[in-house]
């Protein structure tokens, strides 16, 4: 009992001690001077009851404070008795509780700004497979903007392969990883590389986390690099095994009179010129294609028609055994800001694309036409064309719309490929305009030399 305790204490005493006297003085009866006592002691017990019981609501409201995970007011050290004792264990207790807290929040903060920056998804669900948390990479992946928290994957996703995994995932004793695909929801289709697994990973599971990385350009290269091993196997080995099969022909067989042995020759030399050609173009193509091909460019004003005619001019033997007519519809037009041999190339694959897939008495033009601060060239020819449904695929390498014509004519199927890649070290674009039985016209955009267009060329 401290001192004010104590005080009220003896108050009480003395007031009951005054009553009892004051009875006997005033003739008080003996009821009424043992009532008034009871009242006295009944008083004494209230207060004592309430100076009790208030440390221990003080108390009360600090452990509730804390268990809220909010500041605790700290308890008053004036008791002078052992619950001052308590009271200093309480206030540390709620100091090292509450610097916890701090960190907690801080850590939280830190982490949510993580999970924030990550490009890839996380996604965390509970044990009844309800989403607790979704990242800003999470919703951008899968294309999903509302609120997530509370609702299950098969909910917010529609994809029962998505589902499937994370439900698997939070039984199973090792993480799973699986290709996800992506269709639609208002962005391109994309694959998705999913890490499932329960966590913690010893003890009882308390929820799954799974983390989504967007593998697209990944698988695309991949693709292309399977699709590229098969495509240039496939065409080397075409003329590996008819110059073997001929020259074998040549060197097991009885001397053969001179036209056939010119007829078998003439093949060899074909189909080695064929390989040369191919080698040629993966050579070039590989070149384009490394980091150190811009260094190797030289950029300045560049006359385009005049390199058309020149191209043209240059083609006039091939046009004229095709039967094919050719011209530059355009005798001048603003300088291009480009390097001279790679426009070379590109003008060159391109009309030796056009005399291969033109028929004989077929025509083709160049033309030039300046717009805003870009030259538009069109390449156009009255060819067989090119079906809508693949023209988005004509750049890829060894695609080709006829595979039998064009190895008749001799292509390698990297033409299109090179005039890609060369444009885009150049800065150039282009587009193509085809129906089939119609023609085809190749658009090239390219940038236009700034200042007096009249300036000299190359």
């Amino acid at each position: 009992m401290n001192r004010l305790q104590l005080k009220i204490v003896l108050w009480l005493a003395a007031l009951a001690a005054f009553v009892i006297a004051t009875g006997e003085i005033g003739g008080l009866a003996l009821p009424t001077r043992v009532g008034l006592s009871a009242l006295a002691v009944v008083a004494l017990s209230f207060v004592l009851r309430r100076l009790s019981l208030e440390p221990l609501e003080r108390i009360r409201q600090v452990a509730d404070a804390l268990a809220a995970g909010s500041d605790a007011p700290r308890l008053r050290l004036d008791r002078g008795d052992e619950r001052d004792a308590a009271a200093r264990a309480m206030n540390r207790l709620a100091e090292r509780l509450g610097e916890q807290i701090r960190d907690a929040g801080r850590e939280a903060q830190r982490l949510e700004a993580v999970l924030a920056e990550l490009v890839e998804g996380v996604l965390v669900l509970d044990l009844e497979g309800r989403i607790t948390l979704a990242n800003p990479g999470f919703r951008e992946l899968f294309g999903v903007w509302g609120p997530v928290e509370g609702r299950t994957v098969i909910e917010v996703l529609r994809l029962p392969e998505v589902d499937d995994l994370l439900t698997s995932a939070r039984d199973a004793a090792a993480a799973l990883v699986r290709d996800v695909e992506v269709r639609g929801r208002g962005q391109a289709d994309r694959i998705l590389l999913a890490h499932a697994a329960g966590f913690p990973s010893k003890g009882p599971r308390v929820g799954v986390l799974a983390v989504f990385h967007d593998v697209t350009q990944v698988r695309r290269v991949d693709r292309v690099r399977r699709d590229f091993i098969a495509n240039a196997s496939h065409e080397l080995r075409t003329p590996l095994t008819a110059i073997q099969g001929f020259a074998e022909t040549l060197a097991s067989t009885s001397p053969l009179d001179p036209e056939e042995t010119a007829t078998y020759l003439g093949v060899i030399q074909r189909n080695a010129r064929r390989m040369t050609t191919l080698i040629d173009d993966l050579m070039e193509l590989s070149r384009i294609e490394s980091d150190a091909a811009p260094a190797a460019l030289d950029f300045g004003p560049v006359d385009v028609c005049r390199v058309a005619r020149t191209q043209l001019a240059d083609l006039a033997p091939r046009l004229e055994r095709a039967k094919l007519e050719a011209e530059c519809l355009s005798d001048s037009a603003p300088p291009a800001w480009t390097d001279r041999h790679a426009l070379e190339r590109i003008l060159e694959n391109l009309l030796t694309n056009a005399i291969r897939y033109t028929d004989a008495g077929g025509r083709i033009t160049v033309e030039v036409v300046p717009r805003a601060d870009r030259l538009e060239v069109t390449v156009a020819d009255t060819g067989i064309g090119i079906p809508k449904d693949v023209q988005d695929r004509i750049f890829e390498r060894f695609y080709r719309v006829d595979a039998a014509r064009s190895r008749a004519v001799g292509s390698t199927g990297l033409g299109l490929s090179i005039v890609k890649h060369l444009l885009q070290s150049i800065r150039g674009e282009i587009r193509v305009e085809s129906e089939p039985g119609q023609g085809s016209r190749f658009i090239v955009s390219l940038p236009r030399a700034s200042g007096d267009p009249e300036v000299p060329a190359g």
